[in-house]
């Protein structure tokens, strides 16, 4: 039986330039490629999840502009259920601002747009969404008070709920912590919430706090975690050429989220999300690059 998953977050469009490198500040140069896609960590983790075959719903805001209509096909397309998708007047579509260098490295400027309108009384509105999902997605670039208002409705359905801090913030709410089964940030963003650089002195302090399991993604070091208070570091996948990096993270919570519904098994979900997330990073743009159930299943995962 398929779990179903909610993804309570961000829908965005992605204005993606990419050159050979970053330019200083009040230098112009040149780029190599543009294009428009699909973004937004809420939309690009619910893209990711679907394309591996979970049934997912989207939870969030669009704005009332031309963009909207491009974010919901795209959406569609790749058969995430919109049904409890908003249209939020007098403001746009969220957008990002992307750079991409020749390492595939990338710089990002968020505007949250309808995004920041996506607020308790929206979410209270749709609490049917959360009686039909098994697990819950959530990250930072919609309010905190709506994640945590997400997460505690999610408790109280017994609905699995995965966390993507990012962007990064401090929170001292230890209700909020509690709330949390996995915590997903990368090294800066642990760091920048712990404010320890020790990766095990975080994953324990966060732990110590409530959160049930903390993974800690290492880009092409692979991702880690605590296990009887030794750090575990499960390799990445090497690839021949790195293209573009954007939306690697979230399509690595969607492979942890698959390997955990598959497996039960953390270490087999991070190598499953380790997978996922070297496939995405050999293409442009963040929901076109990511793996189909079939093309991880053909590799042997």
């Amino acid at each position: 039986m398929k779990e179903n998953i909610l993804v309570l977050g961000s829908i965005n469009i992605d204005y993606v330039t990419f050159a050979k490198r970053f330019p200083r500040p009040g230098e112009t140069i040149t780029g190599t490629d543009f294009s428009i896609f699909q973004g937004g960590k809420g939309a690009n983790q619910a893209i990711a999840i679907s394309k591996l075959g979970c049934p997912t719903w989207m939870l969030g805001k669009v704005g009332d502009d031309q963009l909207k209509q491009f974010a919901l096909d795209t959406l569609q397309y790749y058969n995430v259920n919109t049904n409890f998708v908003d249209i939020s007047q007098n403001v746009s579509t969220g957008s990002a601002s992307i750079w991409v260098n020749k390492n595939g490295e990338n710089s990002i400027i968020i505007y949250p747009g309808a995004n920041a309108k996506v607020g308790i009384k929206f979410i209270n509105k749709n609490k049917k969404a959360f009686l039909l999902a098994q697990w819950l997605l959530s990250q930072f670039e919609i309010p905190l008070s709506s994640v945590m208002h997400g997460l505690k409705i999610a408790r109280e359905n017994n609905i699995f709920t995965v966390v993507d801090p990012a962007p990064a913030q401090k929170i001292s709410n230890c209700e909020f912590w509690n709330l949390v089964d996995f915590l997903l940030p990368n090294e800066i963003e642990i760091q920048d919430i712990t404010g320890k650089k020790d990766l095990l002195e975080s994953i324990i302090a966060l732990k110590n706090k409530g959160v049930k399991e903390v993974v800690v993604k290492m880009g092409a070091k692979g991702a880690c975690y605590e296990k009887n208070n030794q750090l575990i570091i499960i390799p990445g996948y090497p690839v021949a050429r790195v293209i573009d990096t954007t939306g690697a993270g979230d399509c690595f919570n969607a492979g942890f989220v698959k390997g955990m519904i598959e497996f039960h098994d953390i270490e087999k979900a991070i190598k499953l999300a380790n997978y996922a997330s070297s496939y995405s990073i050999q293409k442009k743009g963040a929901a076109i690059s990511f793996p189909t159930e079939k093309e991880i299943l053909r590799n042997g995962h």
